[in-house]
């Protein structure tokens, strides 16, 4: 009875916690959700299997990152945000001790996510012009660092708005994508479609593209044999005549696009600022350094990988993806189902390259996730020989 109830609260508390990580990511309330969960881990650190270490060479490459940039100029604040932000990967102890649903805490998580986004967008956009917009605004801006706005991406302009962790969506989308497919329950049908609906809204490149691959690659790798030839060629043509609008209606694969031309001057400008010591050693967690992409200093980008190795250099930050790619040496367990999930974590990644999700609470929320798939999988495995043996 003491098992279930412990296995009831931290199912709880990781739920609150996700939720208030998806809606206020700036808010306190989901900092102390993880300081208890984290608490009682420590607590019960004994009755824990160390399923992995990824959790800790992570800590450690992020730690050695922190102590570095007191050698140059740094962001503290960010810096701070940095190093806190990967103790989320320590709840995968307690996640796998006590076999806590996390896909169908990210769905709850996602549908209340839109269920907010679609409550704010109905008081800020339908009723801008009413007295309690205005004041609802700043709080969704500064709370759920939400915003809105037009992006010219065609001659009359389109309308973007999202909350702060917009990329989080990605994840419960690819899981009701896959109990669609698996099931058919038109549940999971309308949520899906609900989901994608506000990222596309979000007017984030990144979300929509990563979100329609994912999509692609679930249902490819679940239908039968006999049908992937002919649903490979419908996808190709479909996204042939889907660039090629995109190509001749509008500027969004433009490189001279605000966007896009920002991102570019960030790499050449991240290129020019290399040296023989910051290409090894990198220059800390939060340094600062002076892009053309906005005329000034820059601690953080839209391109996370080129902010990682700008933070860690080119020896440390191979290993800090290759800890997260691979919590666990059983190469086995990549394989066979499984390859579903680290395709879409590598999805998620490349994402990653255009939008800051990925080093951030929400982000590794879904590295939470994917370890959870693989580890539990290699728990069920050991148990099972264990079982064999005796």
């Amino acid at each position: 009875m003491k098992s279930i109830s412990t296995n009831n609260l931290i199912s709880v508390l990781f739920c609150f916690f996700s939720i208030f990580t998806v809606l206020f990511p700036v808010f306190f309330l989901n900092k102390l959700f993880l300081a208890v969960i984290v608490w009682f881990t420590i607590d019960n650190y004994k009755f824990y299997r160390l399923c992995t270490i990824s959790p800790f060479l992570v800590f450690y490459i992020f730690f050695f990152g922190f102590v570095f940039s007191f050698f140059n100029d740094f962001d503290a604040a960010l810096r701070q945000q940095y190093l806190f932000s990967v103790f989320v990967l320590f709840l995968i102890y307690p996640i796998i001790q006590y076999k806590i649903d996390v896909d169908q805490i990210i769905k709850i998580s996602g549908l209340v996510a839109v269920t907010y986004t679609c409550f704010s967008f109905i008081i800020v956009i339908i009723f801008i012009d009413s007295s309690f917009s205005g004041p609802y605004y700043e709080f969704f801006r500064y709370f759920s660092a939400g915003s809105y706005g037009f992006k010219e991406y065609t001659e009359v302009g389109s309308l973007f708005f999202h909350i702060g962790c917009l990329p989080f969506l990605y994840l419960p989308f690819v899981l009701f994508v896959i109990s669609f497919v698996e099931k058919r329950k038109l549940s999971s049908l309308l949520a899906m479609l609900v989901i994608l609906i506000t990222i596309i809204v979000s007017g984030s490149r990144g979300s929509i593209f990563s979100s329609l691959i994912a999509a692609f690659y679930i249902v490819f790798s679940k239908i039968k044999v006999k049908f992937k030839f002919i649903f490979l060629a419908a996808s190709i043509l479909l996204a042939f005549i889907l660039f090629s609008y995109l190509s001749l209606n509008t500027n969004m694969l433009d490189n001279e696009e605000g966007s896009n031309a920002a991102k570019i001057a960030h790499f050449e400008s991240f290129v020019d600022n290399l040296d023989f010591f910051n290409f090894f050693l990198g220059e800390g967690l939060g340094s600062l350094y002076y892009s053309n992409g906005s005329q000034g200093l820059k601690a953080v980008t839209e391109i996370t990988p080129l902010d990682m190795l700008r933070y860690f250099g080119f020896i440390l930050t191979p290993l800090l993806y290759i800890y997260i790619i691979f919590p666990t040496r059983k190469i086995a367990l990549y394989l066979g189902n499984n390859s579903l999930y680290l395709g879409l974590l590598i999805i998620y990644i490349l994402n990653s390259l255009t939008n800051p999700t990925m080093f951030n609470s929400f982000g590794l929320l879904v590295v939470l996730w994917y370890w959870s798939k693989i580890l539990a999988n290699k728990r069920t495995r050991t148990i099972d020989k264990i079982k064999y043996l005796n």
